[in-house]
């Protein structure tokens, strides 16, 4: 080989080799937040995968070295429900593109509820609502059990309901990772004076006479207002004794466990006085009225 075809060689080659560091004369960079979520950026040009890297653990940062032209830039993490594309990013030669800062949205931590509905009801409806909307529904199975997976965490209330039976809603806090049991009762619609079931509530109704020898006219008001009162609770109770819990059990028959009776004892306790008023001849009405399902309703104390 002659010493010109050696130097031809030479300038093609040189030629070349500045060509290709022209057409990689660009770049992109960017940082992604929060840094930390092992994202991988690729560049992609006419449909095909260009280039892919990593974004720095510690800052977030990426850059692209790239020739010139249109890029779709495509950052994928693990944490992202979905990967972020940017369309029509321009690399210029020499020049570097600083893409804005790319937020990710991490993925919803979840957990799961199940549970019981009390007696057993096959195919019963629950549903969980956040902030007034149903976010999921389901039926229970034949053993009247029923379970929601993957639940973003977060405060719902859990409303039950079947057919014949009065609704049942209790409010269930969903935890990272957790799995929460919640079950729930479904007390059978009876007809029962002082139960209204479309509401939820439990009234009573108790009058009182006044002593005759009470010393003041202030004294015997009072005192037929607490004995109002007292015979109020005692006829709450007797309503609430025969709510049945289901074809074979009402209340009374529970509260033969202790503890379902001191549960009741202590749930008689946080009555509301709807009305109070004085009737002819000193007599004394007064209305009391308990949940009888929600949160703080009957049915919490049962449902065990």
């Amino acid at each position: 080989m002659t010493s010109n075809q050696i130097a031809a060689i030479v300038l093609l080659s040189a030629i070349f080799f500045s060509s290709c560091r022209t057409q990689q004369d660009g770049a992109i960079d960017g940082v992604v937040v929060p840094p930390g979520t092992s994202a991988h950026i690729t560049a992609i040009r006419d449909g095909k995968d260009i280039q892919t890297i990593s974004a720095g653990v510690q800052d977030g940062k990426f850059k692209l070295a790239l020739a010139a032209g249109v890029y779709t830039i495509k950052v994928v993490a693990a944490d992202s429900p979905f990967p972020l594309q940017l369309n029509n990013i321009t690399v210029e030669e020499g020049k570097t593109t600083t893409l804005p800062p790319i937020e990710l949205t991490p993925l919803p931590r979840t957990g799961s509820l199940s549970g019981h509905i009390i007696p057993r009801q096959p195919r019963a409806e629950v549903k969980l609502i956040s902030e007034g909307r149903e976010r999921a529904a389901i039926r229970t199975d034949q053993e009247g059990k029923y379970e929601f997976n993957k639940v973003p965490a977060g405060a719902y209330v859990m409303r039950a309901n079947a057919p014949g039976h009065a609704d049942d809603a209790i409010p269930v806090v969903i935890t990272d990772d957790q799995r929460i049991q919640q079950n729930a009762i479904l007390l059978p619609i009876t007809a029962i004076d002082g139960v209204d079931w479309a509401s939820g509530k439990i009234l009573a109704t108790g009058y009182g006479m006044p002593p005759q020898d009470a010393a003041t006219i202030t004294l015997r008001r009072e005192m037929a207002k607490r004995a109002a009162l007292l015979d109020a609770q005692r006829n709450l109770l007797r309503i609430i004794e025969q709510i049945r819990i289901d074809a074979d059990q009402d209340i009374k028959s529970a509260m033969r466990s202790k503890h379902i009776a001191l549960k009741i004892e202590g749930f008689l306790k946080g009555y509301t006085i709807v009305t109070e008023r004085e009737l002819e001849n000193g007599r004394f009405e007064v209305v009391l009225e308990v949940p009888l399902t929600g949160p703080s309703g009957l049915t919490r104390c049962i449902v065990e």
